[in-house]
């Protein structure tokens, strides 16, 4: 697993631009990784949950009707519905995720590398082999 982890920014709104301070984070997962994934369908595993991000409008995302979900889902995936960090989501590439202040951009790349990232790491090594009996004397 090679893991990019790299600060972005951008300006957002039309009168008053907002600079929001995001973060992109590749994984690379290898061939035993992926496939450990997929035969042990870890996709949907929620690695992390996050709320909406800064670039995103909360309104908007709550007052989404359910012929908007639909159409979300078909053209984007169910993955697009909401902005937690699953498998699925470092699988399809770079995952941005935007914040309004530097401090929580910096609070969220320490808490993937120190945290998030080790323990994902490890659920796949893990879930790589089946468990073995054991018998022991208590």
């Amino acid at each position: 697993m090679k893991v990019d982890i790299k600060p972005v920014e951008k300006k957002q709104g039309m009168i008053r631009k907002t600079t929001l301070h995001g973060v992109e984070l590749t994984v690379i997962f290898s061939e035993e990784e992926k496939a450990i994934i997929k035969e042990r369908d870890l996709a949907s595993v929620t690695l992390l949950e996050r709320d909406v991000p800064a670039d995103v409008d909360p309104e908007k995302v709550a007052n989404r009707g359910l012929v908007k979900k639909l159409a979300i889902a078909a053209t984007s995936g169910i993955d697009a519905l909401n902005y937690d960090l699953t498998f699925a989501t470092l699988l399809k590439g770079p995952d941005t995720y935007f914040f309004f202040t530097p401090l929580d951009a910096k609070a969220y790349i320490a808490e993937l590398k120190e945290d998030i990232l080790p323990k994902a790491k490890e659920y796949l090594e893990y879930n790589a082999e089946a468990a073995s009996a054991d018998s022991f004397e208590l």
